[in-house]
């Protein structure tokens, strides 16, 4: 109808496209196809004031899609819509560059994995535009209803080639609309690789500004080896076997978002290095093995936060940066890292056993970090420990004079009791007693009385004595380093097969010491 000279549109009804197939101008190849895409109950009004829309129902079936990333990082759907005067980009295969020569056109049926999981600083960020003014229309619609949906991806950013594939997608999506705040519900359901199910639930609202989100994503048992192009390019190594269960619970909100990324990693397993440019020198494998836990398995809490307005924010990228940091973690500090991971009583890091300088005795505090360290590698068979024994020679010179005293105490006490030298220790009500017995038991000159009896000096002199006649050379410090090695690895082997524990060769200095903590002490290392 004409109005003042405006055409009004009225119209209530159904409307479907059917057997829709999109081909791609270069080379003839299926980009797009669906059985049906059905909007029922429509009620439209075109004409008089702000165009209302309003549809019962939109139904997608049979639907199917290719998805590329071409080798410059681009997405073939930036090249749909035709640009007058150019050329035609090809939709179904990646685009040529100067250094590569143009590939055969896909098949149009994909047999891969999952959708893409890797971003980088070197990958194509994908990063959301500034909330855009709201549509000069009112858009309602009531339920969107999705069945026998399959994605195809195909990667050709990563070299080998990259191919996944989403199967039997379905489910539905609530009321949305342009003027109400209210988010839709989600439930959109599928399978990776017709094997791993996948699902996505929550509510959304995309056509508000800024749009709404709070949905969580599930996948499980994804198959890794099926990934390994990515692995290799990025870490140099391939996966042999493993599987992947991913559980996000994503929020967006005024162009914030906050995610929660739950990883767990199922019996991951690397093969050998492959020379790859561009790819990480991570020793990957130490690091699996130290997150594995006893069941073979590695959980990953991931979180991410940011603007969606930033354009330098990208979540791939923050997720793929927080993995590498675990990783890098993982080598640099495995100890801090599996404390945390059983929740060691400890408190303290692991890394290392501190003495008393010229002592190479356990004390509580270390034999509680070792059922700390015991624990970790009891959940962790395949990983071995190394122990370095270091001696400061600035303190432990004097600590062995001191030592050589307390085990020639101990010995008299245990002459007297009938027990072992470490089975003893003296009380400070006993230590003049037991002084004076090593005291005249030492071998060196002492004062003597009339009779030629050995005199009883003051306990004082009798210890500076004592301390006086002690020789220590170079040969008592790596003893000592050696020794405090020792009585690690004698602790250990209670719980821990001694074969997974190997003493490396004494440190007779602090130089390697970069921890800030004392030198007197067993280092231990992970292989």
């Amino acid at each position: 109808a004409m109005e003042r000279k405006k055409l009004r549109l009225d119209y209530r009804g159904d409307m479907t496209v059917g057997s829709v197939r999109l081909l791609d101008k270069v080379t003839g190849n299926p980009f797009m196809r669906w059985t049906s895409f059905a909007a029922n109950g429509i009620n439209a009004r075109i004409g008089a004031g702000e165009p209302r829309v309003r549809v019962g129902g939109l139904a997608l079936t049979n639907f199917e899609a290719r998805i590329i990333l071409n080798r410059d990082g681009r997405l073939n759907l930036k090249d749909i819509m035709a640009k007058p005067g150019a050329a035609p980009i090809s939709l179904t295969r990646q685009h040529p560059t100067a250094a590569s020569a143009p590939v055969p056109a896909a098949s149009p049926v994909a047999t891969s994995a999952a959708a893409n999981p890797r971003a980088s600083a070197a990958s194509p960020s994908i990063t959301a535009a500034p909330a855009s003014k709201p549509l000069p229309a009112e858009i309602t619609v009531d339920k969107t209803t999705l069945s026998g949906g399959h994605i195809i991806w195909q990667d050709y950013f990563i070299q080998p080639n990259y191919t996944a594939d989403l199967t039997d997608l379905g489910g539905h999506i609530g009321t949305l609309g342009t003027r109400t705040t209210a988010p839709a519900s989600v439930d959109i359901h599928g399978e990776v690789n017709e094997t791993a199910p996948i699902a996505i639930t929550g509510s959304a609202n995309p056509l508000i500004a800024p749009p709404f989100a709070d949905i969580t994503a599930k996948a499980d048992a994804i198959q890794l080896p099926n990934l390994s192009a990515y692995s290799t390019k990025y870490t140099g190594y391939p996966i042999v076997t493993g599987t992947l269960t991913l559980n996000v619970h994503y929020m967006m909100q005024q162009n914030n978002l906050t995610a929660q990324n739950h990883i767990l990693l199922d019996q991951l397993t690397f093969g050998d290095k492959v020379t790859t440019p561009g790819a990480g020198n991570l020793p990957v494998r130490l690091a699996v093995a130290i997150l594995k836990n006893s069941k073979g398995q590695i959980n990953l809490d991931i979180p991410v936060s940011g603007s969606l307005s930033d354009p330098q924010f990208s979540i791939g990228s923050v997720i793929w940066h927080a993995v590498s940091n675990i990783l890098v973690k993982a080598v640099t500090a495995p100890f801090s890292l599996i404390a945390s991971a059983f929740g060691g009583k400890s408190g303290q890091a692991l890394n290392y056993i501190v003495f008393k300088p010229g002592f190479a005795t356990l004390t509580d505090s270390a034999k509680q970090k070792l059922d700390d360290v015991a624990k970790a590698l009891q959940a962790r068979p395949s990983l071995n420990l190394q122990l370095t024994g270091y001696v400061d020679p600035s303190v432990d010179r004097d600590g062995l004079h001191e030592a050589a005293l307390d085990h020639a105490m101990r010995e008299q006490k245990a002459k007297e009791t009938g027990k072992s030298i470490g089975q003893v220790t003296i009380e400070p009500d006993e230590y003049n007693k037991y002084l004076y017995r090593a005291y005249k038991a030492a071998n060196f000159p002492k004062p003597r009385d009339f009779v030629g009896m050995v005199k009883k000096l003051p306990p004082a002199e009798m210890t500076k004595l004592m301390l006086a006649n002690v020789k220590v050379t170079d040969a008592s410090l790596k003893n000592l380093a050696n020794t405090r090695a020792a009585a690690v690895a004698a602790y250990l082997e209670k719980t821990i097969k001694p074969s997974r524990i190997m003493i490396e060769p004494p440190q007779l200095n602090a130089s390697g010491i970069k921890d800030g903590g004392k030198a007197t002490r067993v280092q231990l290392s992970l292989e």
